[in-house]
């Protein structure tokens, strides 16, 4: 049966009538229908879980956009990661003796590490990496990301506080 075209059904309801379409669309710009696929899905999530955004006049172009930043975070995301695990990979300290359990340890400890700053809060963790692995004042963070010194000192502070007590070297 094919599905009604939505005409008061909301966000929703017109993300699942042109699911094909938007998957396509996503999928066209990325280059990958399975990460389209994820980011259609996350979406919908995110509109069930909220309550609908007041006035959207044209929802099938909202939900394009909407789609397109989720999308462009995603990536966003995904190359923050890499650096980090590079940075992270490109920090490790050699051992002093050649000995693979000494060697072991040292990773396990860097994996660890690298763990608890993924799942740090997203301000949280682009302020730690910005200023321990980029070695960037917060100065210029604030500066680059909008905020006050403050704001970058408390988001800064509740990052190496949430390290403290999640990570033991």
């Amino acid at each position: 049966m094919e599905p009604i075209e939505p005409r008061t059904g909301g966000l929703v309801a017109c993300l699942t009538y042109h699911y094909d379409d938007l998957v396509g669309y996503v999928g066209r710009r990325f280059g990958d229908p399975e990460f389209a696929r994820d980011v259609v899905h996350e979406v919908c999530a995110d509109l069930l879980d909220r309550p609908e955004p007041a006035g959207v006049r044209e929802p099938l172009a909202f939900l394009r956009r909407v789609l397109r930043n989720r999308a462009i975070d995603r990536r966003r995301g995904d190359a923050v990661r890499a650096r980090l695990a590079e940075a992270l990979a490109g920090r490790m300290i050699e051992a002093v003796h050649e000995d693979a359990a000494t060697r072991l340890r040292g990773m396990q400890a860097t994996e660890a590490l690298a763990a608890v700053i993924l799942v740090l809060p997203d301000r949280a963790r682009q302020i730690f990496i910005l200023h321990r692995l980029y070695d960037m004042p917060q100065g210029a963070i604030a500066g680059e990301l909008g905020l006050s010194l403050n704001a970058v000192a408390k988001h800064y502070a509740m990052a190496l506080r949430r390290i403290r007590e999640r990570w033991a070297p």
